[in-house]
C-alpha cells in the first residue's frame, strides 16, 4: 500500500501536468486574456502540494498552515477563474481576504489545544463557498451552445453540496478531512476529491473557452453591425427555437417591414441620415417586439416575429410599432425627418412552414405599399401567390 507522502506528491505531480497542459493550450490558443486567469488555481495548486506534502521545508507549523491557505486560494481562484470567463471582474479581494482570515485563524485560535477540533471547519466552509459562488458563475452561462457550462454548474454544485454535508463531520475525522491524525485512507480520499474537481474543471473549462469563441464567431455572423439586431440567418435560428419549444396556446405572426421612401431619404438628406434612420428603426421595433424578435433582412427592410395570446392582439402589437415610428422624429445635428413604415403580416401556422409565412408576409407589404403605404396589412398564409389588380387588392387582405 502506497504511504501518505508517495499519494500527496502523486496529486502534486497532477497538478503540475495540469498546470503545464492549461499553459500549452493558452498559448496554443492564441493566449486570450480571458483564459489566463484558468491557469491561476492550477498554479497554486502546485506549491500548496508541495507544502502540505513536505510541511519541514518551512520553520513549525508553518508549512502545513501557509499550505492550507495556498489551497484555499486555488478554490477562490477557481471560482474568479469562472467569474472571468462569464464576461464579469475578477475580485482578488474577495478572496484573498477571507482566505487570509482563515490563515490568521488558523495560527491563533486554532493552535490552541482546546480549539483544534475547529481547525478545518472554516476551511471546509471556504471550499463549499468558493464552490457554490462558481457554481452560480457557470449557472449564468448557460446557453444551448454552451454545454460545458451547464456541466460545470453540476460538477460545482455537487462539490458545493459534497462540503456542506462533510462539514459537521471536520470535526472530528482524521487529517486532512478533519483534527483527527492522518490516516492513508483520509489522505487518499482528500488527494482523489482535489484531483477529480481539478481535473473536471481544466477539461470543461478549456473546452467552454472554446465554445465562447465559437459563440463569438456566431454573433459576429448573425448580427447586422449597423443595427446590431440578428440579420436573416439568426431569423432561422429564432425560427427553429420557436419550432422546438412552440407553444399552441400562443398566437405566432411574421411581420416584414420597409421603410417608406427610403431612397428619397437618402436622396434628399445623405446616406449617413439614412444610417441613423435604419438603426432607429431597429429600435423601435425592438422596443415593441423584443430583442430577440427583430431581423434585417434588407437594406431598410426588416423582418420580425410577434407573439401574443390571441390573433388580433398580434395586429394590435403590429399597429402600435407602426404608430410610434410615425410619431417618432429622426435627428442627426441640425438634420430631423418624420417617416413612415408599411408592415405585412402573416400568421405562422406552422413554423416548420416558415418559408411560406415569409413569402406571405412579404405579398401583404407589397399590398400595404400598393394601398398607400403607413398601414399593416394582414394576409392568410395560404392565399395564393399571384398578385391581383390593385382594385382587387384590399378584397385579398384578411385579419388572422
Amino acid at each position: 500500500m502506497p504511504d501518505i507522502t508517495t499519494i500527496a506528491a502523486c496529486s502534486t505531480a497532477l497538478a503540475a501536468i495540469m498546470a503545464i497542459a492549461i499553459g500549452l493550450s493558452w498559448l496554443k490558443d492564441g493566449r486570450p486574456g480571458q483564459r489566463s486567469w484558468l491557469f491561476a488555481p492550477f498554479g497554486m495548486a502546485v506549491p500548496a502540494g508541495v507544502l502540505l506534502t513536505y510541511p519541514d521545508i518551512l520553520p513549525g507549523p508553518w508549512g502545513l498552515r501557509l499550505g492550507w491557505f495556498l489551497l484555499t486560494l486555488v478554490y477562490g481562484a477557481a471560482w474568479l477563474a469562472a467569474r472571468v470567463m462569464g464576461g464579469r471582474r475578477a475580485r482578488p479581494l474577495a478572496v484573498l481576504l477571507p482566505c487570509t482570515a482563515v490563515l490568521v485563524f488558523s495560527g491563533t485560535l486554532g493552535a490552541d489545544d482546546a480549539m483544534s477540533e475547529l481547525r478545518m471547519l472554516p476551511r471546509v466552509l471556504l471550499f463549499a463557498a468558493f464552490n457554490g459562488l462558481a457554481a452560480r458563475e457557470f449557472g449564468r452561462m448557460r446557453s444551448p451552445r454552451l454545454p460545458s457550462a451547464t456541466t460545470l454548474y453540476w460538477i460545482f454544485s455537487a462539490f458545493f453540496a459534497f462540503d456542506l454535508i462533510r462539514s459537521p463531520f471536520a470535526l472530528w475525522l482524521p487529517a486532512p478531512l478533519g483534527p483527527g491524525d492522518t490516516q492513508v485512507w483520509s489522505i487518499a480520499l482528500f488527494n482523489f476529491l482535489i484531483v477529480l474537481e481539478g481535473s473536471l474543471l481544466g477539461v470543461f473549462m478549456t473546452a467552454l473557452g472554446r465554445e465562447q469563441l465559437a459563440e463569438r464567431h456566431y454573433q459576429l455572423a448573425s448580427i447586422d453591425p449597423l443595427t446590431g439586431i440578428g440579420n436573416r440567418r439568426a431569423l432561422d435560428d429564432r425560427i427553429a427555437h420557436l419550432e422546438r419549444e412552440h407553444d399552441s396556446a400562443r398566437s405566432i405572426a411574421l411581420a416584414v417591414l420597409d421603410i417608406d421612401n427610403f431612397k428619397s431619404i437618402n436622396d434628399a438628406l445623405g446616406h449617413a441620415f439614412g444610417d441613423v434612420v435604419i438603426a432607429e428603426t431597429a429600435k423601435i421595433a425592438r422596443d415593441c417586439f423584443g430583442a430577440n424578435n427583430v431581423f434585417r433582412v434588407g437594406g431598410e427592410e426588416f423582418a420580425a416575429i410577434v407573439t401574443a395570446r390571441q390573433d388580433d392582439a398580434v395586429v394590435e402589437r403590429a399597429e402600435a410599432m407602426r404608430k410610434r415610428y410615425e410619431g417618432h422624429s429622426h435627428r442627426a445635428g441640425s438634420l430631423s425627418r418624420r417617416c413612415t413604415i408599411s408592415i405585412g403580416l402573416s400568421r405562422l401556422e406552422d413554423v416548420h412552414d416558415h418559408e411560406n409565412a415569409f413569402k406571405a408576409a412579404d405579398r401583404a407589404l407589397y399590398m400595404a405599399k400598393r394601398l398607400g403605404r403607413n398601414q399593416t396589412v394582414v394576409i392568410d398564409s395560404a392565399a395564393p401567390c399571384t398578385q391581383p389588380p390593385a382594385a382587387e387588392i384590399q378584397t385579398n387582405v384578411s385579419v388572422m
